[in-house]
């Protein structure tokens, strides 16, 4: 369970409209977009993303908005971990223009496709081809932080956040606080 304090998410959702939501770097999403997870058959991160999903739909029910992330899928693949660590340090290097998006990620399953990592890269968010789909990355669990209590749940929930077009804010006890 999500240990946030409605106050705190309150401040950090200020900027979801309340009928619909925008795609960070998009458009906004007409419909419940479908939310795809990729990864290894039992990996313990696809409960933490379920979490995640229905953590950001109560929050967007509590502040009176109607939109509403789908039900998570799960499709046990082979994730791209080489394209995922190109696509991270572009972002890092370009975080508010072009970046290069690696060919196998751009056909995505789902409107906002998680892909659970084993590698080490800096999780991200970021705009594929289609402007109205994004596409999670979230880095391998077996090395701290995200090994530790907590980290990898929190950096799910944000990465989603960032899906759901919000931005860094600096307050460090808020889930969406980019050091």
């Amino acid at each position: 369970m999500m240990k946030l304090s409605t106050t705190c998410v309150l401040l950090v959702v200020s900027g979801i409209a309340v009928g619909t939501t925008r795609a960070q770097f998009g458009e906004r999403w007409q419909r419940v977009p479908s939310v795809v997870v990729i990864s290894a058959r039992d990996d313990p991160r696809l409960k933490l993303v379920e979490e995640a999903v229905a953590f950001w739909n109560r929050t967007l029910q509590e502040l009176g908005s109607g939109f509403r992330l789908g039900p998570v899928e799960h499709l046990v693949e082979p994730v791209p971990e080489e394209a995922l660590q190109s696509f991270s340090q572009s972002i890092v290097h370009h975080p508010r223009g072009p970046v290069d998006i690696p060919s196998s990620l751009r056909h995505l399953p789902g409107d906002l496709t998680v892909y659970l990592a084993d590698t080490d890269f800096i999780s991200f968010t970021g705009p594929p081809e289609s402007r109205s789909r994004r596409v999670v990355g979230i880095r391998g669990f077996d090395e701290p932080p995200m090994n530790l209590p907590n980290v990898a749940r929190n950096v799910i929930a944000h990465e989603i956040g960032h899906a759901l077009g919000l931005e860094h804010n600096s307050d460090p006890t808020t889930l969406m606080c980019g050091r």
